[in-house]
C-alpha cells in the first residue's frame, strides 16, 4: 500500500511517501514561514520525487498532541487532499508514531505542552505501557528512574530538561528525536484501519492558550 504521510505537530513540517513499509521519499523542513505557506509545496515536491500520485492508496496524518496551529493546518490539508483525490485517510497519534523509531526498546516521546510541561507516554517496542499524560518535564524525568530497563527520551523538549538523567535514561540520537512523516505513514499502515474524512479531529488533550486567555479577559471560569 502506498501512503502519503503528513506531520506538523511541532516546529517542523515533514512529508513522506512509503510503499509497503519502504520509504520512497521524505522531506523534513523547519522554516520561519507558516505551514500554510510551506506544506503544500512540500507535498508537491515529495509526490513528484516519489512518482506516486496516481498510485496513492491512503493519506496518513499526525493528529497530536502538539502545536494547535500546526495540527490544524496539517489535518485541514490532509482532509482536503484525501477528499479531492478520493483516497482513504488515517489519523495517527503523534507519540505513537514517534515510538516507531525505537523497535525493541522502551521510549518516552515528549511533546511541548508549554509552561515547562510535556505530553508524554511510555512505549515498549511501540506498544503503549501508559496512557497519554501531561506532566512537568523534570518531574517526569526523575520518575523514569524508577522504571525497569533502559529508556530513550525523544521529542522537542529535551533541551528543557534541567535535572540529571537517571542512570537508566538516555537521550535519543538527534536524528531520531523529532516526529517524522515516514513514521506516521508506517504506523498508519500497521494500524490497519481508516477514518472518516469528515469526522477526523486533532488530539488536542488540552485547550489552546488563546482559548484560556480569551476566557480570562472576559471574566469566565477556566476549565483547563
Amino acid at each position: 500500500m502506498r501512503i502519503l504521510g503528513i506531520e506538523t505537530a511541532t516546529r517542523a513540517a515533514s512529508v513522506a511517501v512509503i510503499s509497503d513499509g519502504k520509504i520512497l521519499a521524505e522531506s523534513y523542513r523547519e522554516s520561519p514561514q507558516s505551514f500554510s505557506e510551506t506544506l503544500m509545496p512540500q507535498v508537491e515536491e515529495i509526490i513528484k520525487i516519489s512518482g506516486a500520485f496516481e498510485n496513492l492508496d491512503a493519506l496518513a496524518v499526525s493528529i497530536g498532541p502538539g502545536s494547535f496551529t500546526g495540527l490544524r493546518i496539517g489535518l485541514a490539508t490532509a482532509k482536503a487532499l484525501a477528499y479531492a483525490w478520493g483516497i482513504k485517510i488515517i489519523g495517527v497519534p503523534t507519540l505513537t508514531a514517534m515510538s516507531y523509531n525505537f523497535p525493541k526498546a522502551k521510549v518516552v516521546p515528549m511533546i511541548d505542552a508549554q509552561k515547562n510541561r510535556a505530553y508524554h507516554q511510555l512505549f515498549d517496542d511501540s506498544l503503549s505501557l501508559t496512557d497519554l499524560e501531561i506532566e512537568p518535564i523534570d518531574e517526569l524525568v526523575a520518575e523514569l528512574g524508577k522504571v525497569d530497563g533502559e529508556i530513550f527520551l525523544c521529542g522537542d523538549v529535551l533541551h528543557k530538561i534541567k535535572v540529571p538523567l537517571p542512570t537508566n535514561v538516555r537521550l535519543a540520537p538527534p536524528n531520531l528525536r523529532m516526529p517524522r512523516a515516514s513514521a506516521v505513514a508506517i504506523c498508519a499502515e500497521e494500524l490497519g484501519r481508516f477514518d472518516n474524512v469528515m469526522n477526523l479531529e486533532p488530539l488536542y488533550v488540552r485547550r489552546s492558550e488563546a482559548e484560556v486567555l480569551w476566557e480570562k479577559r472576559h471574566g469566565l471560569p477556566s476549565a483547563q
